[in-house]
C-alpha cells in the first residue's frame, strides 16, 4: 500500500470517522471529575472490531488511559507513538447555542465540547489506525496510540503512562492537539499557582477589628502585577501571566479571613518556572515583614516546562515540506501557546515530539466549539504520511 497514493485519493470513510467522534462527543467526560472510563470502552469497542489490539490502564474508578498498537514487522525498532487526551474542559458559564453534547453538524461542522480540543484529534487518529490495519499496511516498526486521562488538569494519564512504562522505546511522538494544521514543534509551559491568604473576621461595622483577607491578597496581586520577565525566545515569544480565579468572603458584612487566587504563567524556559516561585517566596516574605497580622501562603497547581525540540530532525523537516506539498502551509518554526502531554513526555524522551491536528485553536474551551469535517479528513491524510515518512527516516 502506497500512503501517498491513500492521501491523494482520500481513503478517508468520513463516515465512519464521524459516527465514531459524535459518539465520543456524546459523552460527557468535562474534567473535574474526568470519568475517561466510559470513553475508553467505547474507544476500544469500535476500533476493536477492525482488529486492533487495545489495552487498558486503569488509573482509578472510572478513569483509564488507553493503549492501541498495530504491530510492525521489527520489534526492535523504534515506535511511532499517536497522543490525545480523553478528557475536556467545563462547558463554562457562557450560554451555548447548541447542546454541548450533542454533536450537532450545521454547514460542514460538528459542534460540541471536545469538538477541537481535543476529540476531533483521537477520532482522526484512529481512523488512520483503521485505514493502516484495513489496508495492510507493510510497519516496520509499531505504531502505537496512547489516549490519556487528565491532561486538562494535572497530565495524570501521560504521567501514568511514563511511570508505566507505556511509553517504550519511542522514536516519534505525534500529538493531535488542534493546530489549524500547522505542524507545531513547540510549545509554552505552565506554572499554576493558588495563591491563599488568611485573616480574622470580624463584624463589618469594625473593620479595624478583623485583618482582612483580601486585603492582603491585593497586596500580593499588585506585586505580581509588577513582575516582568524579559526573556524572549524565537519560538515561543515571552512568558504571559493572568489572574483567572478570585474567591473570598462569605457576606457584606463580615470581613473575609480567607481569599484565594489562581494565578496562570505560561512560561518560555524551564528556570523560569522556578525563578517565578522563588519571586512569589519573596513577595510573600517581604509582605509579611511589612504588613502587621499579614498572613499567606500558595500550593503549585501545575507545573510543566515548555516542549522543545533540540535538533530539528530530518523527519520533521521532511514534514514541514510534505505539509507545505499537501495544504500550502508556510515551512516556518511554529509553537503553541497552550501546553500538552508533550511537556512529560520530554523528560524520558529527547527525540522529536510535534503537534499537528484539526480544529481552529481560538474555539478550543470556547461556547459552541466546533471543528470542520473537511479538515478532519485532511488530518488523517496528513497522519498517513507521517507513517510512510517515520518508516523512511527511522
Amino acid at each position: 500500500m502506497n500512503t501517498k497514493g491513500m492521501a491523494s485519493q482520500s481513503r478517508v470513510n468520513t463516515k465512519r470517522m464521524v459516527d465514531l467522534l459524535r459518539r465520543m462527543i456524546n459523552i460527557n467526560t468535562v474534567n473535574p471529575p474526568g470519568d475517561e472510563l466510559g470513553l475508553a470502552e467505547l474507544i476500544a469497542e469500535a476500533v476493536s472490531s477492525y482488529g486492533l489490539e487495545c489495552q487498558f490502564h486503569q488509573i482509578d474508578k472510572n478513569r483509564s488511559n488507553i493503549v492501541i498498537t498495530l504491530k510492525g514487522r521489527d520489534p526492535t525498532r523504534k515506535k511511532l507513538y499517536f497522543n490525545g487526551h480523553l478528557d475536556t474542559v467545563p462547558i463554562g458559564e457562557q450560554p451555548w447555542t447548541m447542546d454541548p453534547f450533542g454533536a450537532e453538524i450545521k454547514d460542514g461542522r460538528m459542534y460540541g465540547r471536545g469538538t477541537t480540543d481535543m476529540k476531533g484529534g483521537v477520532a482522526a487518529l484512529l481512523e488512520t489506525m483503521i485505514i493502516l490495519k484495513e489496508n495492510q499496511f507493510p510497519l516496520e516498526q509499531d505504531v502505537v496510540f496512547v489516549g490519556t486521562v487528565g491532561e486538562e488538569v494535572d497530565c495524570l494519564g501521560a504521567q501514568e503512562a511514563v511511570k508505566r512504562g507505556i511509553i517504550e522505546n519511542p522514536g516519534a511522538i505525534l500529538i493531535a492537539e488542534p493546530s489549524c494544521l500547522d505542524l507545531y514543534i513547540a510549545h509554552k509551559g505552565a506554572l499554576w499557582l493558588e495563591m491563599r491568604t488568611y485573616g480574622k473576621t470580624a463584624h463589618g461595622s469594625m473593620p479595624k477589628e478583623g485583618i482582612n483577607a483580601i486585603d492582603s491578597m491585593m497586596c500580593i496581586l499588585n506585586e505580581f502585577q509588577k513582575l516582568k520577565f524579559d526573556e524572549i525566545d524565537e519560538l515561543l515569544g515571552m512568558m504571559t501571566k493572568s489572574i483567572n480565579t478570585i474567591h473570598g468572603g462569605v457576606a457584606t458584612n463580615v470581613v473575609p479571613d480567607y481569599c484565594s487566587v489562581k494565578l496562570d504563567f505560561r512560561t518560555i524556559t524551564a528556570s523560569q518556572n522556578s525563578k517565578i516561585l522563588n519571586e512569589i517566596n519573596t513577595i510573600i516574605k517581604r509582605l509579611s515583614d511589612k504588613k502587621v497580622g499579614f498572613q499567606a501562603d500558595y500550593a503549585v497547581l501545575q507545573n510543566l516546562e515548555p516542549l522543545k525540540n533540540k535538533n530539528e530532525s530530518a523527519f520533521i523537516k521532511g514534514l514541514q515540506l510534505m505539509n507545505q506539498e499537501m495544504y500550502q502551509k508556510d515551512i516556518q518554526k511554529q509553537s503553541a501557546n497552550y501546553y500538552t502531554d508533550g511537556s512529560i513526555f520530554r523528560k524520558h524522551f529527547d527525540g522529536p515530539i510535534f503537534i499537528y491536528g484539526a480544529g481552529d485553536t481560538t474555539l478550543a474551551h470556547q461556547p459552541d466549539e466546533s471543528i470542520l469535517i473537511s479538515d478532519l479528513e485532511k488530518s488523517v491524510e496528513f497522519y498517513l504520511r507521517v507513517v510512510e515518512t517515520y518508516q523512511n527516516f527511522n
